[in-house]
This record gives C-alpha cells, structure tokens and sequence, in this order.
C-alpha cells in the first residue's frame, strides 16, 4: 500500500508540475525566444557585447542590445552604440556605385583612370566592375613575413622592409580624405590580369571611393550621405573617425581561443574608409537592406546585376551553409554583395572582420527580412549560425511563411 501511495503521488505531481513547465515553454513569443537565445550566446561565446535588429518590410520588428560596450567604464551596451561595421562597407559602396551607374554619370567597363586619375594605369587596364567583384588583380593586405623568407638579395629585402613600414604607418595614420591612402599602395604592380581570377581585396574598394567620389564630382562622404544613408534614414551611421567624439561608440576587444578577453589591436581605420570604416548600428544595417531590397537605393536591374551568382548557379548556392560561407569567397561573391546559401533559396549580405569588430549583415529578399548582428571584438565565428537559428524561430512563428 506504502508503495502504491507513493507512485500515486509521483504520478500527481508529473501531472501537476511537468505540463506546467511545457505551458510556460509555448507562452514564450517569438521575441521572447529570440532574447533567450541571445542572452544565452552571450554567455557561452565570451563575447564582451551583441547588438541586433530584424526588418520585416519597411519597419523594425525586434532590435536589442546584450552585455559592455565598455568593460573597463563598465559602459552596458544599447541599441544606439554604434560599432565597427568592417567589411559591410562594401555593400554601401558598391549600392552607391551603381547608383551613378543608373543615372549615367558612371560606367561599369570603362578603364578606372576615367573616374580616377590618381591611380596610375598598371600594364593591363582595371574597369569599375573588376573592382566591384575583386577580379581587378589589385593586392589585399601583404604577408611580410613571407616575402621575407623568400627575398635573396638585400636590395629586395630592403624594398619589402621599406613597403611594411609604409604599410605600418598607414595603419596608425588618421586619413581626411579618399585619395591619399591610395599612396600606399597604388604603385604595386597587379596579381593577374583583370578578369582572369579573383582576389578578395579592400585595397581595391579603396580604388573604387576614388572612382565614386571623382564620377559623382562630390566627396566620398558627401555622395554617401546622398546616395545611400539619407534615403536609407540611417541618422546613427557615419565614418569611424580616431579624434572625433562620438556618443555611444563601442570600446573594442579581441577573442582569444580560450575565450579570454583582451583589448583590440590598435587600429585607425580612416585609410580604409570606402571597403571598411564605417561606423553604424545593427538597425540602421537593417534599414538599409530593406531600402536596398524595396529599390529605393538603386532599380530593380541593378539589384539583380548586384546579387546575381557569379561562378556558381543558383541551384549550386542552395544547400546547407558552413561557417566558411561567412568568408568571402569567388564562389560566393557578386558585386559588392556576398551570397549565403540556405536550403531551398539565397540569401545575400555581407559580413565584417577587423580590429574591436566582427559584423554581419543578412538579407532574406524573398521574404523581404534582414536581421543584422554586431559585436565589439574581433575572433567571434558565430554569426551566422545565429543569424540560422533566429530564422529558424521565425520560421517556426510563421513571421516567415
């Protein structure tokens, strides 16, 4: 009888306390889920701060912002702290680019030197599309340490010491203008002929804030403003400025492997303004994309032009993504915009890496939602992935059908 009361009772309370549990699991909404999940990364990843922001059509459905914008001030971040976007410069730029290509001011397959004389002709002629889509041959960031091994003579390895250094110093310099970062590399010679093979390159959409600025026959900044952050309404996104006071920037941070935090590697960005300086928030990143996705930043055959794959089909694009589709690559690459493969379609964006930042910017264009995540530290793989398991959520509360 002893016994039997005691199943009694066990029984009594799974029935009382276990279908309780499970109501309270399917009261949480979507939001609810999607903060869970967050709060939850930011704990197991190590991560100083996460900010993020989800469109749906015209409007923010969901924007929030986890842990320090500043450990040392003890600073918590918001969703106005604005960050390092890194690479999703690219994706501004080239939008603005094609804009002038729309209105006829600028063409896509003319030599560079038309629209940007301070880049000297090299033995095989760069066209603006080449930069757009880094088949111009034109160098990324230089391994010294290479060169150095390989050098033979000391007259060469005196010339590598004396590009390092001038590369060194451009790294610490604060830059007012397109151009004169250009000094710094604009002499190399090329990698191959245009068009033949492809490099990722940020010293290329350096080449190409020259051919904006030149063709619009207004500044880099100014054009920006007019062509993209003004009828995007990005009022929080601006140029990462080294001495300018700017309220709410974020403090940056390196991920070490053991999950330990230090602080960034000194950077001034200035010199990398048109392929990575910019300062922004995850909702003014998904503003952006909406304006990009709805043409109200450039027409529907650019769009197209901009996001359409370039050496792989369509069809080879959807399948399971990897971590590996957060790096640019040839075979996910267009215009100025990186395609993410998921199962049964494409989604397009970009993704952002330097110094105090890692960033990522996605686009769901058949559903018309873009969710964008920011981190104050450089050494975070886990953007995407994330950016998985929140469309998964929408999925599964049908806010994508």
């Amino acid at each position: 009888m002893k016994t039997h009361f005691r199943h009694l009772l066990f029984v009594g309370i799974c029935y009382l306390t276990f279908p309780q549990f499970h109501t309270q699991a399917n009261t949480l909404n979507w939001q609810q889920q999607v903060n869970k999940l967050l709060s939850e990364e930011l704990k197991t990843s190590g991560i100083p701060s996460l900010q993020i922001a989800i469109g749906q059509g015209q409007d923010i459905i969901f924007e929030q912002a986890y842990g320090l914008a500043d450990i040392e001030q003890n600073v918590a971040a918001t969703t106005s702290t604005k960050y390092r976007i890194a690479s999703i410069s690219k994706w501004l730029t080239a939008t603005a680019i094609m804009k002038l290509v729309e209105s006829g001011a600028l063409d896509l397959d003319d030599p560079i030197q038309k629209y940007c004389p301070q880049y000297p002709r090299k033995q095989w002629a760069i066209s603006t599309r080449q930069l757009l889509t880094h088949t111009s041959g034109v160098r990324h960031y230089a391994h010294y340490q290479g060169e150095f091994e390989q050098a033979i003579t000391d007259s060469a390895h005196e010339e590598i010491k004396k590009r390092q250094s001038q590369s060194l110093l451009g790294r610490y310099t604060r830059y007012t203008d397109i151009v004169a970062p250009l000094e710094n590399f604009k002499n190399d010679p090329l990698l191959f002929t245009p068009g033949t093979q492809w490099k990722y390159t940020s010293f290329g959409y350096r080449v190409l804030g020259c051919v904006l600025e030149n063709a619009a026959k207004q500044s880099y900044e100014l054009a920006m403003n007019e062509f993209i952050f003004k009828p995007a309404k990005m009022k929080n996104t601006m140029n990462d400025d080294a001495w300018k006071i700017i309220p709410n920037r974020s403090a940056g941070y390196r991920l070490n492997k053991d999950k330990s935090l230090r602080r960034a590697n000194m950077r001034d960005i200035s010199e990398n303004l048109p392929a990575g300086g910019h300062l922004s928030t995850a909702s003014d990143l998904v503003k952006f994309a909406l304006a990009f996705n709805a043409n109200r930043l450039v027409n529907k055959d650019s769009q197209n032009l901009m996001t359409s794959p370039q050496n792989k089909t369509e069809e080879q694009m959807h399948r399971a993504p990897t971590w590996r589709d957060a790096i640019p690559s040839k075979d996910n690459y267009s215009h100025g915009v990186m395609l993410f493969p998921q199962t049964g379609h494409v989604n397009i964006g970009h993704s952002g890496r330097q110094a105090g930042a890692d960033s990522m910017l996605v686009l769901d264009p058949t559903k018309n939602i873009a969710i964008a995540i920011l981190t104050n530290v450089k050494g975070y793989n886990g953007e995407l992935k994330l950016i998985e398991k929140i469309q998964s959520i929408l999925v599964e509360y049908k806010k994508i059908e």
